[in-house]
């Protein structure tokens, strides 16, 4: 029997798109690669969407890539004339048609800022309009709207890739208004069906943030350890209720140039000494990006695949001598036992408690997981139920941190941390002081454990 309780998807991806949302037409600016899935993404839902970049033949050409995608963005060919190409020095006129501009370009503040003082002169006073990012200060971009524009401007940070990652945050500056707000968050979860959670504009917001530490908690554990990247993703993947794709071969898919930009943007924004030293990249990742080695887009990363004698294997980094190898699969031989446990949550327990160098591994990653996202707790995000949305919705993961805290415990993990010199936060020792939980049916009602000792009612 579960001892746990987990948190239901409040928002049913099923639903019926609502017919009173107040977004009936969208203009995207940047057609690359997340870009012109958004602008599919809307089309899918059978909403007109203007796509703008530097020329009207690139959107062009966007929009064809649409078709080869891999996995598949577009399930009939005919969406494609719901998307309507431009470019911005000829056609920003059309945003004044728009309900909704979403901008997608490249990654950096100084061009974003400067598309959105353009964007200022043509736009209706009425819009939405926000920016997609994975990290830059939202509050920053929109200084170079007027004054009157930012009640109306936020941030929304889709995932790559848009159609199937479940997860969008919603990021409000200090000047958004309620009420746009609302509207995205309506339109995102009722229209795209998205998973909508509202996050702080800190560094990283929340996924960034908590999934960045963990990334470099798990590399710094098996590095200690001495695992390689093959043998850490045989116990990092679904034997800990994480996606297939585990951390190594994560990171190749999302680039190891990327992932170092945000640890780097991360680092050098936090004030704290320990989250510095936490965000510091272990050198073999800045090897790679030197070589080229950025994972998937390059051919190679963690992994890389190799033809020999008309086979075909797939090689791993050795990340001591950044030599390819072959991949070992001893752990996943040593662990069949603990992986057949179908409940995510006994898994967890079953695996932590043995005595072997992947419940080390195990543990070591976790219990700086778990210690972090309750310190981030009020910095990136108001509630717990919003950070463990967003990492299961944004990760694919089976539980989130606090929800893989009631799995394994609280009274018993906190326990342990404590022997291990690991510091959690007052409110969550008192939890584990009374043999309490981070969840809590009452009256019938889900709750969540706040950071001033109380609980309180999980919402949508």
């Amino acid at each position: 029997m579960q001892k746990y309780l987990t948190m239901p998807d409040v928002i049913d991806t099923n639903a019926t798109p609502s017919t009173q949302s107040d977004i009936r037409r969208v203009a995207v600016l940047g057609a690359g690669t997340m870009g012109a899935q958004i602008a599919a993404l809307v089309a899918a839902q059978g909403i007109k969407c203007d796509l703008l970049d530097m020329s009207a033949p690139m959107v062009e050409d966007a929009k064809q890539r649409l078709l080869t995608m891999r996995p598949k963005v577009i399930d009939d060919p005919a969406m494609l004339e719901l998307i309507h190409a431009g470019s911005f020095d000829e056609d920003l006129q059309r945003l004044a048609d728009a309900d909704w501009v979403v901008e997608a370009i490249v990654e950096r503040a100084e061009p974003k800022s400067a598309l959105w003082s353009r964007v200022a002169n043509c736009a209706r006073p009425d819009v939405i309009l926000s920016t997609n990012t994975s990290g830059i200060p939202i509050a920053q971009i929109a200084q170079a709207l007027p004054a009157e524009m930012r009640g109306r401007f936020l941030g929304t940070h889709f995932f790559n890739p848009p159609r199937y990652l479940h997860l969008l945050e919603l990021i409000p500056t200090s000047d958004t208004d309620c009420s746009a707000i609302t509207t995205i968050r309506q339109f995102g979860g009722d229209v795209l069906h998205k998973g909508v959670v509202i996050a702080r504009d800190v560094p990283g917001f929340i996924t960034n943030r908590i999934g960045c530490h963990y990334f470099l908690s798990v590399m710094r554990a098996a590095d200690e350890l001495g695992l390689t990247p093959d043998e850490a993703d045989a116990v990092s993947g679904p034997l800990m209720g994480r996606s297939n794709s585990a951390t190594y071969r994560t990171i190749d898919l999302v680039g190891v140039d990327i992932l170092l930009d945000i640890c780097d943007n991360t680092r050098s924004a936090v004030a704290s000494q320990d989250e510095v030293q936490a965000y510091a990249a272990p050198q073999y990742l800045r090897d790679m990006r030197e070589n080229g080695w950025l994972g998937n887009k390059s051919g190679q990363g963690f992994y890389k695949r190799e033809r020999q004698g008309g086979q075909s294997r797939i090689l791993a980094l050795n990340t001591s001598t950044l030599q390819y190898q072959d991949r070992t699969g001893r752990m996943r031989e040593s662990l069949s036992n603990i992986s057949a446990i179908e409940d995510t949550g006994e898994r967890l327990r079953a695996l932590v408690a043995t005595d072997s160098t992947a419940a080390e591994f195990a543990w070591r990653a976790l219990s700086s997981l778990l210690a972090y996202s309750a310190a981030m707790l009020g910095e990136v995000a108001d509630d717990i139920a919003n950070i463990d949305r967003a990492m299961r919705w944004g990760f694919n993961w089976e539980l989130g941190p606090f929800e893989t805290w009631d799995a394994l415990g609280v009274e018993k993990t906190v326990a342990r941390m404590k022997r291990d010199g690991i510091g959690v936060p007052d409110w969550v020792a008192a939890i584990a002081r009374d043999g309490g939980s981070l969840y809590r049916q009452f009256d019938g009602e889900l709750e969540q454990a706040t950071a001033v000792g109380k609980y309180a009612k999980v919402s949508g």
